[in-house]
This record gives structure tokens, sequence and C-alpha cells, in this order.
């Protein structure tokens, strides 16, 4: 969604709207006819005043929507989602409150976010804290997610109460997911592997054919997943853990490399928190979930 740019219509004026602009044209003209001397002036205010107006408006169509990075993460975020998803369309909504017009690009998810690092892109929505987070300020949240290990119900996985009991398993990942610093911790001290693949539903046709023993992802868009592009019976083969790995919060995050970068993020987080203090982040939040019939993130 984006917001457009409202020009004002150009106020009409007149001639010797004051005694100073009657003297004025009298003594400051060579001719006798004050018909003519009328026309003649009011001519010249006119093509000024469209001139003004002519560059009034040619700059605003020239302003550019500053542009978002996403991705496909149903029912989070996606091209084809009403208003883009709970995430953008939050974020959307966040930013018609700051005053700021937006619009989505979406790219792969590692591309997005460091063409916004490098300040090519404006913003890229959504992330978790990164470990580098340098030149990014994350704006929000405007998420909170639940993320959890899917596996074969026939391929059980005991229930944990930390990462070090989730041991001697293959995980699956999603190629340019941040997930969260503990996850990769365990993974690089040897608790268990960890399978990159270049999308989620790669991710779960490896898991419905045994090639990896779990696979971790946000839980409502590991359910939604299923849901669309499964059968029953796929569906059926797979359930999650009871315990999450971790709930995450997500941001914004507003590149600083960006012409205006920083007081860009502080005008979104001014309006975020404007948002939760009326009450309106959480109605947005609510008229989301039930556009896109799903339940509160």
């Amino acid at each position: 969604m984006t917001f457009s740019v409202q020009v004002a219509k150009r106020a009409t004026c007149s001639l010797a709207d004051t005694p100073q602009d009657q003297a004025s044209w009298r003594t400051n003209t060579d001719f006798t006819n004050p018909k003519e001397a009328n026309v003649k002036t009011l001519t010249s205010r006119l093509a000024a005043t469209l001139t003004s107006a002519a560059l009034f408006i040619g700059a605003a169509a020239q302003a550019e929507p500053l542009v978002v990075t996403t991705g496909e993460y149903a029912p989070f975020t996606g091209a084809a989602l009403p208003e883009g998803g709970l995430v953008n369309g939050l974020v959307s909504r966040i930013a018609q409150e700051a005053g700021v017009e937006i619009t989505f690009e979406y790219l792969p998810w590692k591309r997005g976010l460091e063409l916004t690092r490098q300040g090519k892109k404006a913003a890229s929505s959504y992330w978790s804290m990164l470990e580098d987070q340098n030149d990014l300020v994350p704006v929000g949240p405007v998420s909170k997610d639940q993320v959890v290990l899917f596996y074969r119900k026939d391929k059980p996985i005991p229930n944990f109460a930390s990462h070090a009991e989730v041991a001697d398993i293959t995980i699956g990942a999603t190629l340019g997911y941040s997930y969260f610093p503990a996850f990769w911790d365990a993974a690089e001290a040897g608790t268990y592997k960890v399978q990159t693949t270049k999308d989620d539903i790669a991710n779960f046709r490896k898991l419905v054919a045994g090639r990896i023993d779990a696979f971790i992802i946000n839980e409502s868009v590991g359910w939604n997943m299923l849901n669309t592009q499964f059968t029953p019976e796929e569906r059926a083969s797979l359930t999650t853990l009871e315990a999450p790995l971790a709930t995450t919060e997500g941001f914004l995050q507003v590149s600083t490399k960006a012409e205006g970068g920083a007081e860009l993020a502080q005008q979104l987080q001014a309006a975020f928190d404007a948002m939760a203090a009326s009450g309106a982040l959480d109605s947005a939040r609510t008229e989301l979930n039930t556009l896109l019939g799903i339940g509160g993130s």
C-alpha cells in the first residue's frame, strides 16, 4: 500500500485587491488606458502564479516513495495478501501515521537486507534484532513471533527445557533468515546439525521425505504453509514440539546510510509509540488479523 501526496488547489487572485495594488499599476505603467493596464498586469500575475503552481506540482510528482524491501512470508508478508500481510499492513499504517509515503519491493530476503544496509533502499520489513545491526535502526516491534520445531509424528522429538536437550538431530533452516543467536550458537557448538535450504517449502518437503529430523519456523507461518501448499495427508503427518524454541520480536530495519535514514527511523518510531499509546496499534492488528483470517501475532 502506498499513500499519495495531496496537492492543494491554487487559490484564485485578482488584480488590484488592495488600494496599494491600484496605485501601483498607475505609477508603474507608461500607458494611459487603464483597461489595457488591467489586462496586462492580470496576465502577468496569472503567468507567475501558474508557473509557481507548476513548479510545486512538478516537485510533488518527482518525490519518490521510500522503498521498503520485503519478501514472501505468509501470513505476515506477501505481495498477493490483503494489505501485504499482517506485518506489512501494520508497517503501512505506521508510515501513514508518520506522514511517510512508502512502497514495498519484494526481493530475496538476504538481498533485500543487504541493499538496505548499503543505503540503496530505505528500510526492510521485517527482521528480528540482528547480531550485526551496523547501519540499521530497528523500529517497532511490529510483530511477536513464536518459533517452533516441526517434526514427523512417526519420528518424534522429545520436548525439551533448553537447547542442550535438542541433541543429535538435523534441523532444516531457511537461507537468509536470522532466527535468533542461541539457535546458531548451539549449532556451532555441535549440539545439533543445521542444513540450510533456499526456502520454507523446500524445507517442509525435506521434512516430509525424512531427509531432515525437524524444521525451524514461525508457528503461524508453518501451519499457513502446510494448509495451503501440502496435501491433507502430508499435513497430518507433521506436528510441533509443545515448547517453542523462542518467542522473538520482529522489527522494521531502517537504513542509516540512506539519505535522512536516522530521522526517518525516529519519525516512524514516534508514530509507532503514539499508535501504541492510543490503542490504534492493537486496533490495526485486530483488523488485519480479521482481514487475513488468522489469530493474533
